[in-house]
């Protein structure tokens, strides 16, 4: 008898563990603080002002914006990291951060689409320019290339920055789309730009250069 009673009491200590421990696992949790968490957060991340941690999401390297891969299945709500761009296309997908919706993912971007001039540059006319091709009669400017060059200051000749200024974000190719939102059709024609920012043109027969004559070229910020 002494021994069933003994056994019930065990059985009674062992089902409190473990309620007390499911409890506990449904419990809001605080991390970095011994204060307790936000009465609407289940995890709260807290910090003193001083500290030199961060939060690092899951870093994935995803295939395209319809592709659960490396999930196995779209999850609502899930977000990553993506550690570089794969794909191509309107499915395509750049490093960065991104959310799925159930359905796809969703890269985290600025509300409004950030948009900026390319860099001033001298557009040839001259068919003894090093940019002209007599073969094919046509001339190449790689815009990215000097972006590259102009934002990253590398000629020190021609260009000055404050003291305090720091450096100008230099973003990668792939990262840019590329658009000429005017050039005079009297003096350039077959105008084209590739998605590696290289510009092409030849001239049209018989051009008079005017006030006109220059292009407008922006970068997008996919």
């Amino acid at each position: 008898m002494k021994n069933k009673q003994q056994t019930k009491l065990w059985l009674l200590l062992c089902l409190t563990f473990v309620l007390s421990c499911a409890s506990t696992l449904k419990a809001q949790v605080t991390i970095g603080s011994d204060d307790a968490p936000n009465t609407n957060a289940i995890l709260d991340l807290k910090q003193t002002g001083t500290t030199t941690k961060g939060l690092l999401l899951p870093r994935v390297t995803l295939t395209s914006t319809t592709s659960a891969s490396p999930m196995t299945a779209h999850v609502a709500g899930m977000t990553v990291y993506n550690l570089e761009p794969k794909g191509t296309g309107a499915t395509q997908v750049y490093a960065g951060f991104y959310y799925n919706d159930g359905t796809k993912w969703v890269r985290l971007v600025p509300e409004n689409t950030i948009f900026f001039y390319a860099p001033s540059i001298v557009v040839p006319t001259e068919t003894t320019a090093s940019e002209y091709n007599s073969a094919t009669q046509t001339f190449t400017l790689d815009l990215y290339s000097i972006y590259q060059s102009q934002f990253g200051l590398t000629d020190g000749t021609t260009s000055a920055k404050s003291p305090t200024a720091g450096t100008l974000p230099v973003m990668a190719k792939e990262q840019l789309g590329y658009f000429v939102t005017y050039y005079d059709k009297a003096v350039f024609t077959n105008v084209a730009i590739n998605n590696n920012g290289i510009l092409t043109y030849k001239l049209a027969s018989g051009f008079t250069i005017t006030e006109k004559t220059f292009m407008n070229v922006v970068f997008k910020v996919k």
